[in-house]
């Protein structure tokens, strides 16, 4: 990882876990001073603390700057745990907590990327940070105005949607969060980090209501 002189101070721990392939590293001193990757599907936490300990062994006492959670889209499990461990360790370790778009930064400058999203939608990340749900249609609308897009689905997906992608298969990675926030100017890391740390809804989220009230009980 080649980073500017500038951000060598700068002590980092990452967590990316918005698909099965998941990953944490620790950028510390200018370097990655440690990353690990494992696959999981509904058992993250099983593999995220053990990565977790060793990471805070290499850090030792030193203080942290950020903690870097990929937010999605994605699996909404995996960011949640991921998101419950880093306020752990925000609140013991000090570090200010940031969740991040895990797509950020994962296609060329320019290109937008694609998923599914079910229900006959499909989700876009159009170039500069916005993300939106709308029908294959549509979706071939924009690239058909010259939108060249990325995916992280496999191509039969996409073939069956009739859909194309200039690549498939991409996978986020806690090393791919630190560049994409070391990317980033020191005014769009401070109103990054102003705003509350929680997953990205693709979809208002499904909140249902108990019929009775808990005192009602």
């Amino acid at each position: 990882m080649d980073y500017c002189k500038a951000d060598q101070r700068m002590n980092i721990l990452a967590i990316e876990t918005s698909l099965p392939k998941a990953s944490l590293c620790l950028y510390t001193g200018g370097q990655l001073a440690f990353s690990a990757e494992w696959t999981a599907e509904r058992n993250h936490d099983a593999h995220l603390f053990p990565a977790l300990e060793q990471a805070l062994q290499v850090l030792s006492a030193t203080p942290l700057d950020y903690i870097l959670v990929g937010a999605g889209p994605g699996s909404y499990g995996g960011v949640r745990v991921a998101l419950a461990a880093a306020i752990g360790i925000s609140t013991v370790r000090g570090g200010q907590l940031v969740s991040i778009c895990s797509w950020e930064g994962l296609a060329p400058e320019g290109c937008g990327i694609i998923s599914d999203a079910r229900r006959g939608g499909w989700t876009l990340y159009r170039p500069g940070y916005e993300i939106v749900v709308i029908p294959p249609a549509q979706l071939l609308e924009e690239q058909e105005k010259g939108l060249e897009v990325y995916t992280i689905e496999t191509q039969p997906t996409l073939k069956k949607a009739g859909l194309t992608a200039a690549g498939y298969e991409l996978a986020p990675t806690a090393e791919g969060l630190v560049r994409a926030w070391l990317a980033r100017s020191p005014e769009e890391q401070a109103a990054l980090a102003q705003k509350p740390a929680e997953p990205i809804y693709v979809r208002p989220p499904h909140i249902t209501e108990a019929k009775r009230k808990p005192w009602e009980v």
